[in-house]
């Protein structure tokens, strides 16, 4: 009896962890500054539902089948998935800003001086 109550639970959780990286996927589907801090905060939730799942399975024994199991580990592969692709993100935005910020600052990349530009011709009026 404990088993099928402990298998329940674990349905619930990943119900919720499946609802949850929809809504992500939902907020992903339309980029804005909000929508990402929103998609993160559901991420580390659905991150959470998804490890109660598998501590309940654990704790309780295999599910009466393997495709709870498998949707379980389709979903965490999904998660992590999403996650290095965030990550990922994230890096190539900053690095790409550096880059802006420091050429605007007039240096290189290394953090050198930017070479001098010589200009040719100058007239000056006064």
């Amino acid at each position: 009896m404990g088993d099928s109550v402990g298998h329940g639970a674990a349905g619930d959780r990943l119900r919720a962890a499946k609802t949850g990286m929809q809504r992500v996927k939902d907020l992903l589907a339309q980029p804005s500054p909000a929508n990402a801090d929103q998609a993160a905060a559901i991420l580390r939730e659905v991150e959470v539902q998804l490890g109660c799942a598998a501590a309940i399975l654990e704790k309780s024994g295999p599910p009466p089948d393997g495709e709870f199991r498998s949707a379980l580990e389709e979903l965490q592969g999904e998660v992590a998935t999403l996650a290095r692709f965030l990550s990922g993100a994230d890096k190539l935005f900053s690095d790409w800003l550096r880059a802006v910020q420091t050429r605007r600052g007039g240096y290189t990349h290394r953090g050198q001086a930017a070479p001098l530009v010589l200009v040719n011709k100058v007239t000056v009026e006064g």
